[in-house]
């Protein structure tokens, strides 16, 4: 009887821990996108930022990017021949909210390898394809760190 009753509390102690979802919603509107570096990773993040944008809400942000992007090789064969690279993509975020003096920055990286192949384009057809995938979850990664910063405002 006494076991029964120490495992009721503790299972209401545990379930009333305090735990909350966070509110992930965007609300901020972009108002200008700025970007230096990588042409074709600017316009890619660009255009992905931009279509998340919340248009009805009245916290206009600006957004100044700055990418760096590096290929190194990641592996060689016995010959000396190369197998893979890396690509590794760096964005420096620096946002203002336009109205107020606040302002943040934050770094985003990723990175992956690709496999080179006997054809020249089916290799550039793996780098494309990784530069692909990576910009994507940079910019989900990104509007996560805009998001969670701005809610917390």
């Amino acid at each position: 009887m006494k076991s029964n009753f120490l495992i009721i509390i503790f299972f209401l102690i545990l379930t009333n821990c305090g735990f909350k979802i966070v509110n992930n919603s965007i609300n901020f509107q972009i108002n200008e996108i700025t970007v230096e570096g990588d042409k074709k990773i600017n316009y890619h993040l660009k255009n992905k930022l931009s279509i998340y944008s919340n248009k009805s809400n009245e916290n206009l942000i600006q957004i100044n990017i700055k990418t760096n992007k590096a290929k190194t090789i990641k592996e060689k064969n016995i010959s000396d021949q190369i197998t893979k690279y890396e690509i590794r993509i760096d964005v420096f975020v620096d946002y203002d909210i336009i109205g107020t003096k606040t302002s943040n920055k934050f770094l985003v990286s990723k990175s992956g390898f690709y496999n080179v192949e006997t054809r020249h384009s089916e290799t550039l057809e793996n780098e494309k394809d990784l530069i692909n995938l990576l910009i994507n979850d940079l910019a989900e990664e990104i509007l996560d760190n805009l998001t969670t910063d701005l809610n917390d405002i």
